[in-house]
């Protein structure tokens, strides 16, 4: 989808975007290999030059050239490009903002750091090689934290955040019940858990020596994270069923 792209385009927004698609300029190649109408003529150097760039930018993975220039609610369209190098991440806490276990994964493996045992410089190289992170509500609480805890990591430079993605699709609520809602089940042994449960196991294991507390808490976060997982899919593949209804040249060269 980000080939299709033309919102980081000078002057182009959804609506002159449709229209580039409309007439046949449904990515960046056909900018360059096909020539200009004489109503987009003053526009054309210039695009051609952007397109140049951004095949450039996309061939070097540049996730920076273009989370810079692409307004950040069509962030979303970079996920198949970035895909190799996409996080999935979810932290708990201890009741107040210092991290206790972080998790991250990636499409096919998930990785859990705790806080005193753990070596976080994995976590740190894991997170700062990627282009993308995913995360539920993290605008509000897990980007926040981990920024207060690891002031020194630098995050990637796109931040796919499901709780806003999935509203603009109707879809409302926490994690949990966004979960249910689209038909993702959790296991029986963390059904009903939730952040105030992952707080209380934490202190159940610190304090009492509990190892079912912490086993239990570490699988209650890697629902969390590995879950993320389906959503992003489900949101992408909606978002790119909705621009395609709208716009069905696009379809012809698939996402």
């Amino acid at each position: 989808m980000l080939v299709r792209t033309f919102l980081h385009f000078h002057k182009v927004g959804e609506r002159r975007e449709r229209a580039l698609w409309r007439f046949g300029y449904i990515d960046w190649n056909s900018i360059l290999s096909r020539p200009a109408p004489s109503f987009w003529i003053h526009f054309w150097d210039e695009w051609r030059r952007e397109a140049e760039a951004s095949l450039k930018a996309l061939g070097e993975s540049n996730a920076s050239y273009f989370s810079q220039r692409l307004p950040k609610p069509f962030w979303w369209r970079v996920v198949p490009e970035f895909a190799d190098r996409t996080v999935f991440l979810d932290v708990e806490t201890d009741g107040t903002n210092r991290i206790t276990v972080l998790g991250v994964a990636n499409w096919s493996q998930y990785f859990v750091f705790v806080r005193g045992i753990e070596d976080m410089d994995e976590a740190r190289e894991r997170i700062e090689s990627a282009a993308v992170v995913v995360t539920y509500n993290g605008s509000g609480f897990d980007l926040p934290v981990l920024r207060e805890n690891f002031p020194d990591w630098r995050l990637p430079p796109f931040h796919l955040d499901l709780c806003p993605l999935l509203r603009r699709l109707g879809y409302k609520g926490g994690l949990k019940v966004v979960e249910a809602q689209i038909g993702i089940k959790r296991s029986p042994k963390t059904q009903g858990l939730n952040g105030w449960d992952a707080v209380r196991l934490w202190w159940q294991w610190r304090d009492y020596g509990d190892d079912k507390a912490l086993n239990l808490l570490l699988a209650y976060n890697r629902e969390d994270v590995v879950n993320l997982r389906p959503l992003l899919e489900f949101a992408y593949q909606r978002l790119w069923t909705m621009t395609v209804e709208e716009a069905p040249e696009i379809g012809i060269l698939g996402k």
